[in-house]
């Protein structure tokens, strides 16, 4: 059963009457509106409801239930929703066919055209042997390519792959091979990182997109196109695996998330109510769409309202101005830091960006002094914070953003069907306000790792996961995270959450980004580094080490500084790789005696 409003072109959402959090800023709740009053609103309000510390969608609108999925896992589900991911592209060509649904450079597509291609994939895939719950491997560039890959797998009844380009062909031959891939679909860009192919014996298939420049002699991906139209019966059932995403690997080999049709469908639903998303979106994927921020909070999401996802190859800052400005986008999902590059460009001007309305923003705090020039140069711009993973096919919570300045250090409140433990070393319940791991329980939770039973009976147990995160909840039920369990630093005894270290220092001028990581020391166990990308002359290490000591305890501040205008290294996924920095970090130390 779908949901949406006659007419809208949101197959997730129906005509709702929401209101905001009354206890914001002190001011009364204001009074109920319809989402046809809204939509008609000069300011564009947002309004979703709050009630009981979490996000809530009222039973009048999608009343949730108690379900058995994935031998006997039970969790609250939306009661009204899609049975299957492909039938949200079904839905938006049958009843929005000419909006706009992929655009490329000079190349666009709606979605009736969107649909037709998906299934001519769909059915040259299977002309070429590749049966149901195969794996099919899908290693491009953000592009029109990437998402008929992905999609065309996905009608098919096969499993896709998402696998990064930047990827060592190493890590493609372990993902290649762990899932048994029965077929590749690749771009002559990314040939330096393949294997040999005779060290990935399941693969029997492999298709090239776009010219083949290097004389592989690949089979191209275009002549799947030449498939016939003819219409596919949907396919899969609600926990049939239908997505494999690879974990980014910084603490061992990458592992396969497996993402159901309930998972992706459900996270698609929290973003919508949350977000409190419309139809006519128009967003801009510069981060990964083989990474699941790209693909879920930004493809899926405008995929679920028939928005439009205007495709950039990777970031660059002036290149993203330019087609903000040219595509009006509305919907952006950026790091922190991009949003800063973005406010201190030569070539920003808030004129620009008037249909300019959410800014998702993930990975890290945004420190409130960006916050504030943000709301002061986009008045109209929603920033929103919201927090998940991978195995949580994201959002576990999301930041309500007229909460966003008030409380800068949360990641907001939990989505509507997540159940959430914080836990001690030993598997006890912390009370609330205490600091411990965060267990998730919910529908957009994972099934497990994909071949992998004792990694996902060690992580997944009685149907939570446990996140790996160091987080507290306060009274008012909002999820603060303070560290990752295995960056926390140990000195003199002292718990000292790199976390809150690098928001404390990101808030000082000119730094862009920053990320602390431990130092071995003899005598107190182990030393703080911090490394310091900075923007701006004025953060040299006097001032930083100044700032450090008015903002941060004695055993929290940082004995060694590695400043530089250089990026931090970040793996495919964009997560920081603090393994790197150790090593440097070392060196400094070495250095020094």
């Amino acid at each position: 059963m779908r949901i949406r409003r006659p007419g809208s072109g949101n197959h997730l959402k129906q005509n709702v009457k929401c209101r905001c959090d009354p206890s914001r800023r002190g001011h009364s709740p204001p009074a109920t509106v319809t989402q046809n009053e809204r939509s008609g609103m000069t300011d564009d309000a947002y309004a979703p409801r709050v009630e009981g510390h979490r996000f809530v969608v009222g039973p009048n609108i999608n009343p949730t239930r108690t379900e058995w999925h994935f031998d006997k896992r039970g969790f609250r589900c939306f009661t009204h929703r899609p049975k299957r991911f492909d039938d949200l592209l079904r839905f938006a060509a049958r009843d929005t066919p000419q909006n706009e649904a992929l655009v490329c450079g000079d190349s666009r597509l709606n979605y009736a055209q969107f649909d037709e291609q998906v299934t001519r994939i769909a059915n040259g895939l299977s002309d070429e042997g590749i049966e149901a719950g195969e794996r099919v491997g899908v290693m491009l560039g953000n592009g029109i390519p990437f998402f008929l890959a992905i999609m065309g797998a996905v009608r098919l009844g096969a499993i896709a792959v998402p696998m990064s380009v930047k990827m060592s062909p190493p890590e493609t031959a372990h993902i290649l091979n762990q899932c048994a891939a029965a077929a590749l679909i690749t771009e002559a860009a990314v040939m330096d990182r393949l294997p040999v192919m005779t060290e990935c014996p399941s693969v029997r298939k492999t298709w090239l997109s776009g010219p083949d420049i290097m004389g592989q002699m690949m089979t191209p991906f275009k002549s799947l196109l030449d498939a016939p139209a003819t219409p596919r019966r949907p396919t899969g059932l609600e926990d049939d695996t239908i997505l494999l995403f690879y974990t980014s690997g910084t603490t061992g080999k990458p592992k396969g998330a497996s993402i159901a049709n309930i998972n992706i469908l459900h996270s698609a639903l929290h973003f919508a109510y949350g977000l409190d998303l419309k139809a006519g979106q128009r967003s801009l994927l510069a981060i990964p769409g083989a990474h699941i921020s790209g693909f879920m909070a930004v493809f899926t999401n405008m995929l679920g309202v028939a928005g439009t996802t205007v495709l950039m190859r990777e970031y660059k800052t002036t290149a993203v101005l330019k087609l903000m400005k040219r595509e009006r986008i509305t919907f952006t999902v950026f790091v922190p830091s991009i949003y800063q590059l973005i406010l201190m460009h030569d070539d920003f001007t808030a004129a620009d960006f008037d249909a300019w309305r959410t800014g998702i923003y993930g990975g890290g705090i945004m420190p409130p002094v960006h916050v504030a020039r943000l709301a002061v140069a986009l008045p109209k711009l929603r920033l929103i914070n919201a927090y998940g993973a991978t195995e949580t096919t994201s959002p576990v919570s999301i930041m309500p953003a007229w909460a966003s300045l008030d409380r800068p250090k949360s990641v907001g409140l939990l989505v509507e069907c997540a159940d959430a433990l914080i836990m001690d070393d030993n598997g006890v319940e912390m009370p609330r306000g205490e600091i411990g791991e965060l267990w998730v329980r919910g529908p957009m939770v994972a099934k497990g790792y994909w071949n992998a039973p004792e990694q996902t009976a060690e992580n997944f147990i009685n149907g939570f996961w446990r996140t790996g995160d160091l987080v507290s909840m306060n009274e008012d039920g909002y999820l603060f995270i303070h560290d990752r369990k295995k960056d926390m630093i140990n000195r003199a005894g002292y718990k000292v959450f790199s976390a809150e270290v690098e928001n404390v220092m990101l808030a000082q001028e000119g730094v862009l980004e920053c990320a602390a990581v431990p130092v071995p020391d003899p005598v107190i166990g182990e030393r703080v580094c911090l490394f310091v990308t900075i923007c701006d002359s004025v953060a040299d290490e006097v001032t930083l080490r100044a700032y450090a000591a008015e903002n941060l305890s004695d055993y929290k501040q940082p004995d060694y500084y590695k400043i530089s205008t250089d990026a931090l290294p970040r793996n495919a996924n964009g997560k920081v790789v603090k393994s790197q920095l150790v090593r440097v970090a070392n060196e400094i130390e070495k250095l020094r005696k």
